[in-house]
């Protein structure tokens, strides 16, 4: 197993090409090579869409409150080929509110700084237009599943005011394009599912929702 003081040397600047009709395959070094099947690509980019976060010496952190660990467990077990171990627990005390939370995540290993380059060109998260190809119904379920609500079976909200206006329009152009999904953006600045696009997101999301997570479809 690679070590975390591992230094990748990459210089891809977009995602790595495709090994055969389903790999992909990225590289650390000269000889040292990780391939991920479209089925993993798919769940990562719905992962670093939600709550994922790539690490500058491409490690991706996979994380949910402990709550939510069967989930969790769903993740690795679809990414145990990329990642270093399995969940572990994790313990943050909040100074603001006195409180500790418990959480569980997993890290992936280091190969994946071609996917830090493009999701943070300048340190902060960003949706680069490289996604489009590997946004699937699977990657749409993982990001609803992870950043999304549903409010009395009929107003659906995906949380994506971390992200800047024009990652936000391009999320709303990329949903239309690939689904036929129409949506807006709240003020608060996260997006919002058209009512007269509910069922077709939900025919499209509801076969890839974990069971942990049946409340989050009508």
């Amino acid at each position: 197993m690679l070590s975390y003081s591992l230094r990748t040397t990459m210089n891809v600047k977009t995602i790595p090409r495709e090994v055969g009709n389903y790999m992909l395959e990225f590289k650390a070094r000269t000889n040292l090579k990780l391939q991920v099947t479209k089925h993993q690509m798919e769940i990562l980019i719905g992962c670093i869409l939600g709550d994922g976060y790539i690490h500058p010496r491409g490690q991706i952190q996979i994380a949910q409150g402990i709550k939510y660990l069967p989930y969790l467990n769903w993740k690795y077990e679809e990414l145990r080929s990329l990642a270093y171990g399995p969940p572990k627990e994790v313990r943050r005390f909040d100074k603001r509110f006195n409180k500790t939370y418990v959480g569980a995540r997993f890290w992936s290993r280091q190969y994946f700084r071609p996917l830090r380059k493009i999701f943070y060109p300048n340190g902060k998260k960003i949706v680069p237009k490289e996604i489009s190809k590997f946004f699937t119904g699977l990657s749409l379920a993982v990001w609803y599943m992870d950043d999304g609500n549903l409010y009395k079976g009929r107003h659906l909200k995906i949380a994506t005011d971390g992200f800047d206006e024009k990652s936000r329009k391009f999320l709303q152009d990329l949903l239309l394009s690939k689904f036929g999904i129409k949506s807006t953006i709240h003020a608060s600045g996260k997006l919002r599912i058209s009512s007269e696009s509910l069922e077709r997101f939900f025919n499209i999301t509801k076969p890839f929702i974990h069971s942990s997570m049946a409340y989050k479809v009508p």
